[in-house]
């Protein structure tokens, strides 16, 4: 099953958004969810790396998406990942 990490963020307006259409997806196209937040401890490195560019969206360790998530490419990015 196909694995989706969503880096965010208290706060984030951003993410909000794209997480409502992560969520919309993923009650069509099933695979793991799993959110990370860059901001507690032991996220350090993700932080560093995201901390002026969250939401980022991987699929199976592979980033896909940064500061917004498209429905349609998410799909796409899905279908061709089986």
């Amino acid at each position: 099953m196909n694995r989706v990490t969503f880096f965010t963020k208290p706060d984030c307006t951003l993410c909000h958004a794209a997480m409502y259409v992560v969520r919309r997806v993923q009650s069509q196209m099933p695979f793991e969810l799993e959110s990370v937040d860059i901001s507690a401890p032991g996220n350090e490195t993700f932080f560093a790396d995201y901390k002026h560019d969250i939401p980022v969206v991987h699929l199976n360790d592979v980033e896909i998406f940064r500061h917004r998530v498209d429905e349609r490419h998410l799909k796409e990015f899905l279908r061709n990942s089986r």
